[in-house]
């Protein structure tokens, strides 16, 4: 039975694709680029690093693209979380275990849409690019809490939607579980699929 969950922050617990591929489209746009959305969403599916990589070597923008995206206005209210979230998460407190996040996203930020959305008091312990830790696929932050808190293997899955997100949840030994909004399947095969946070609810109730 899984006991311990430990998310993903950015496009698993949070909605953010939405917001990110507005703000970057919007930013190319500025410098005179026009990007279809779904190619943006490919790239930001990799990492947001990667997006910027890629665009600001593609119209060779270097430094003025990321800096443009970040003169937009981020507002916690534009990243809301996904249905059932709280639900998934409530349901492995009953249980007595733990939820927990690794995000590459610095501190600040996740802490203002956790706290805005009410979020934050469901998370043991929450590990951000501030912390430090090699970025997954690496499993160092994974193994960290698992000595930490004496976390069983057995018990404990990782979610994410990215090939990086399995493979670190992987390297770590534990469960792996993708969440696949999009369509869009990863080469590492995940120990679960999963296309909603209702059907993990489910799973989770009946058993898992």
């Amino acid at each position: 039975m899984i006991k311990n969950l430990i998310w993903d922050f950015d496009g698993t617990l949070c909605n953010t694709y939405p917001s990110i591929i507005r703000t970057l489209k919007a930013s190319l746009k500025d410098f005179g680029y026009i990007v279809d959305e779904k190619e943006i969403l490919s790239k930001v599916k990799i990492t947001l690093g990667e997006a910027f990589d890629y665009y600001s070597n593609k119209y060779k923008l270097g430094e003025k693209l990321s800096k443009r995206f970040a003169q937009y206005t981020r507002l916690p209210k534009e990243r809301p979380p996904y249905n059932f979230v709280v639900e998934v998460c409530e349901l492995i407190i009953d249980r007595n275990g733990a939820n927990y996040i690794i995000t590459h996203r610095d501190r600040k930020s996740t802490f203002e849409i956790l706290n805005y959305y009410g979020l934050a008091t469901f998370f043991e312990e929450i590990i951000t690019a501030d912390d430090g830790f090699a970025k997954k696929p690496d499993s160092e932050a994974f193994n960290y809490l698992i000595k930490k808190y004496g976390l069983n293997r057995d018990e404990t899955l990782g979610i994410g939607d990215r090939e990086l997100d399995i493979k670190a949840a992987k390297n770590a030994g534990i469960k792996s579980c993708y969440f696949d909004e999009f369509g869009m399947p990863t080469e590492t095969k995940p120990d679960l699929e999963i296309n909603s946070f209702l059907e993990l609810l489910q799973l989770l109730e009946n058993g898992l």
